[in-house]
């Protein structure tokens, strides 16, 4: 019993680990999708996210990593 509970502790936690590099790696894809617009389409960071279709929601998280 013990074996198990500690593999399905460790296959959630994988799956997280997962989970959680998957989103980073988006947010680095959008992130570098914004700051090309911003370059070579001279937009602001607000249109170039609004050309993307970036959500509201996700936007202001945007903003304070491209202060970054």
């Amino acid at each position: 019993m013990k074996f198990m509970r500690e593999l399905e502790e460790n296959n959630m936690a994988r799956a997280e680990g997962r989970k959680e590099g998957h989103e980073a790696g988006v947010a680095d894809g959008i992130l570098s999708s914004v700051r090309n617009l911003m370059e070579t389409m001279n937009l602001s960071a607000e249109k170039a996210m609004e050309a993307l279709k970036v959500s509201e929601a996700e936007k202001e998280k945007y903003l304070k990593l491209l202060d970054k």
